[in-house]
């Protein structure tokens, strides 16, 4: 049955409502953000997924929680209402752990501990609909598995930043910050849930809660603001050589060697199959039998070759169409193709008047496209 609404509870029913509609706001951005970058399925894009559907679900438990809270008397409607809050809450955590089960993150955290944790932090999802009342024991005493999945998922996150660079980097320490800080709010929610305090501090606690998950909300929001695609954590090391040809007259417009680059404060080892020099001869050298391969079909272009112990993916120009992009790496990852793709856009945009009066060109074109490389050193620290 519905109940007169007491001011006091007006007011907290109405100061929740705006953290709630920021965080379903912030998890659908979290959603567009990985829709955006989806044409090519980077694998681990989906942690965007994870914390989109993390944020979702730790603002809609509690609003649940709230309603049955401010809105309904004790009774079956308040049980029923009360605990979906609760059995959502509890499975914002489970929703990371589902998400980061697969085998590309495998590399760097035990999948069968993060399997175990997630089976365990279901048991108390279970029981919030079984025990006879959410002040039971053995249900306050089950919370613990849920706790136990959340600081798993915060070290996965701890190696997340270990593993990553650049801009990317800090976006993940953001939304740590931001989580760490959203976590603290779901314990202030957690105490006025289960109405173990007296009603004075019980309402102090929620506004502090209230407060908290606010500001989680906004450190997040700025982690999530222009996210860059989040590729394999080895795809720096992975590129070798990456050439941009006019096909007219097979000239290289732009070459840019990874492996002098990335090795350029170590010492190489002699003995690496990918130096500079045998780079040079296989990929420069090859260039015109690529392009030949590639103009000698008519209705189908080319967009990967296995040449001996390498890999070159070809990504064709748009304004102009006869430039090619040739990218040398040594596996067949996911994002080689973004990454050429994204370098074509930026060439093109970047020398666009130029590319069209390519032919009249008289200055040297080697120094001229040379300027690229500020361009590929920012795309590089993404």
């Amino acid at each position: 049955m519905l109940i007169q609404i007491e001011i006091g509870k007006e007011l907290q029913f109405l100061a929740y409502l705006t953290p709630v509609i920021m965080g379903i706001q912030l998890a659908f951005y979290f959603f567009f953000q990985y829709r955006k970058i989806k044409d090519v399925n980077l694998p681990l894009n989906r942690v965007l997924l994870a914390f989109g559907s993390f944020i979702l679900f730790i603002v809609l438990g509690p609003l649940f929680i709230q309603i049955s809270r401010n809105f309904i008397e004790k009774g079956l409607l308040y049980e029923v209402v009360s605990r979906i809050g609760w059995g959502l809450s509890f499975f914002s955590t489970i929703m990371v752990s589902l998400f980061i089960i697969k085998k590309e993150f495998s590399i760097i955290i035990n999948l069968k501990v993060v399997k175990i944790l997630m089976v365990l932090n279901i048991i108390p999802v279970l029981l919030v609909f079984l025990v006879p009342s959410t002040s039971s024991p053995i249900f306050i005493v089950s919370i613990i598995f849920v706790v136990l999945n959340g600081l798993n998922i915060i070290r996965f996150q701890l190696i997340l930043i270990n593993r990553s660079t650049s801009s990317i980097k800090k976006k993940f320490k953001l939304f740590l910050i931001g989580a760490m800080v959203s976590f603290a709010a779901l314990f202030f929610a957690t105490l006025v849930g289960l109405g173990v305090l007296p009603s004075i501090i019980n309402e102090i606690v929620y506004f502090t809660g209230v407060s908290i998950l606010l500001i989680g909300f906004i450190i997040m929001s700025f982690s999530i603001y222009n996210f860059p695609p989040f590729y394999e954590f080895e795809w720096r090391e992975n590129f070798i050589k990456l050439l941009i040809v006019n096909q007219r007259n097979y000239s290289c417009l732009y070459n840019y060697n990874f492996v002098q680059k990335f090795d350029k404060n170590k010492k190489l080892n002699k003995n690496h199959s990918y130096n500079s020099d045998a780079l040079f001869s296989r990929g420069i050298i090859g260039i015109e039998s690529i392009i030949t391969i590639i103009t000698g079909i008519r209705n189908e272009k080319i967009n990967k070759i296995k040449k001996d112990n390498v890999h070159i993916f070809l990504e064709y120009g748009t304004n102009p169409s006869y430039i090619t992009y040739i990218l040398v790496v040594k596996k067949d990852l996911i994002s080689s193709h973004h990454f050429l793709k994204s370098i074509r856009i930026e060439f093109e945009a970047f020398f666009e008047e130029i590319l069209l009066n390519l032919d009249s060109l008289k200055e040297e074109q080697e120094r001229l496209f040379g300027s690229f490389n500020t361009i590929m050193n920012r795309i590089l620290q993404q």
